[in-house]
């Protein structure tokens, strides 16, 4: 059997110390990515997609999420915080937005740009792909990198519906990395700074599925960063502006879910929630949806305000965001002059554009197809010889999964306590699952 290529990195980690085995996380992942080992939970790099939902459900706070040392932003002279729409959804309305950037500047950056200003440009390479693939009636929206995943994993029929677009902060922080350029600041003294609602976004920061470098010197978890403004923005008494024009009231939603939708004219599509973005991705693989023009999925319920990282309830978070976009709604987008200029437009298209998409299916036993047939067939005869009760105890989260790693060399047909619930090798396998709490010996001896 060949050698499994390691093609994905993750930002989310497990907790030794604090993990329980309780299974929780492994019955929820939506790709089937996490067994338990030793009494722990591990994960599949290959199989995970980064959609947090496994933090989501710990119920022991095991699961956890790494960022970038914020001392690293003193390393550049120019200090640029990204800032996503979804971040000022997080405060009190009494708290203007300037504040809130006033607030950033304290904490050392020199500017604020937000990545919603490039939503015109986003809408326009949209546009420009779809009406250049007119042989492809659905096409999905490359914004939540979870969703890419997913659809590489697990609907891997599906990578060419995906727009090849890089994601809206990737253009957002080329744009200011321009600008500051243009006003003499040297490429090498600028750091810009992604503030991330999510796990899937500094993967796709830290390894982008298109293996283009990025522009993103850093990641900052958004909960971090909002306990950090929380502490002075009493204190606060001075107003700061972003670095970019003015906002629309469709730029402040563009994060949402049906932010990016309503830009578009003829049928779209708006899917939200982990479990109804399967059941779509399910539906449009199967063929049972005809789903004409843009499908826009967010894996969070509500888009971003929904992320793990987030640290108010989604819903405020979201009806926050709406009243902002009322204040701006009679305002009209100022567009930075370079947008006008072809060899400009032309610089961006080529930083944008990801040549391909591919499939990783998790399905996928060997790279020889009669190896991969045989194999199957193995699975499909062990997973008939297990008991379909899908327990979990052998540390897989049901006997399909148990199939598969029995048949990959990963666990023993003994592991099922169904299957030789009283030999020394049975009991030997449970414990190398659930570690030292398992005491059967122990007990039967007692008896």
């Amino acid at each position: 059997m060949a050698e499994r290529e390691t093609f994905f990195r993750h930002s989310l980690k497990v907790d030794f110390d604090r993990c329980q085995g309780c299974t929780t996380c492994m019955r929820s992942c939506p790709t089937g990515a996490i067994r338990i080992r030793g009494g722990k939970a591990v994960v599949d790099d290959n199989k995970c997609v980064d959609c947090g939902q496994c933090m989501k459900v710990c119920p022991h706070k095991a699961i956890y999420i790494q960022q970038d040392d914020f001392a690293l932003i003193k390393n550049y002279q120019y200090r640029v915080c990204l800032v996503p729409s979804t971040f000022i959804g997080q405060f009190d309305e009494q708290y203007r937005t300037r504040e809130i950037y006033s607030c950033l500047k304290k904490l050392g950056f020199t500017h604020i740009y937000e990545v919603e200003h490039e939503v015109e440009y986003m809408v326009g390479l949209y546009q420009r792909y779809m009406d250049s693939h007119p042989e492809t009636r659905t096409f999905i929206s490359p914004y939540c990198p979870a969703v890419i995943r997913l659809i590489q994993v697990r609907f891997p029929s599906l990578v060419d519906n995906v727009i090849k677009v890089r994601a809206p902060f990737e253009l957002a922080s080329r744009i200011i990395i321009r600008r500051l350029m243009d006003e003499g600041a040297p490429r090498e003294s600028i750091g810009v700074f992604y503030v991330t609602p999510c796990a899937a976004k500094i993967a796709a920061v830290k390894y982008p599925v298109s293996r283009k470098e990025t522009c993103i010197s850093g990641v900052i978890n958004m909960d971090f960063l909002y306990n950090k403004v929380q502490l002075i923005l009493h204190e606060s008494g001075n107003d700061a502006q972003p670095s970019n024009h003015a906002l629309t009231s469709q730029d402040v939603l563009w994060a949402l879910a049906g932010g990016e939708a309503c830009h578009f004219q003829g049928s779209q599509y708006a899917v939200d929630g982990l479990q109804n973005v399967l059941n779509f991705l399910e539906k449009l693989e199967d063929e049972a949806v005809d789903a004409q023009g843009l499908v826009e999925m967010r894996i969070c319920d509500q888009g971003c305000v929904g992320g793990v990282l987030t640290t108010n309830n989604r819903f405020v978070a979201r009806k926050r965001l709406e009243h902002r976009a009322q204040d701006l709604q009679h305002r009209e987008k100022t567009r930075y002059g370079r947008y006008e200029d072809p060899e400009f437009c032309k610089w961006i298209d080529e930083q944008m554009e990801i040549p391909e998409i591919k499939p990783r299916s998790i399905y996928k036993l060997d790279d020889d197809f009669s190896a991969a047939f045989k194999m199957a067939e193995r699975m499909r005869k062990i997973e008939k010889a297990l008991p379909g009760v899908n327990c979990s105890a052998c540390g897989a989260p049901s006997c399909a999964a148990l199939a598969e790693d029995i048949v990959r060399g990963d666990a023993r047909m003994d592991t099922c306590i169904f299957i030789n619930r009283h030999s020394q090798a049975s009991e030997d396998a449970i414990r190398s699952i659930w570690g030292d709490r398992v005491r059967t010996k122990e007990i039967n001896h007692e008896k």
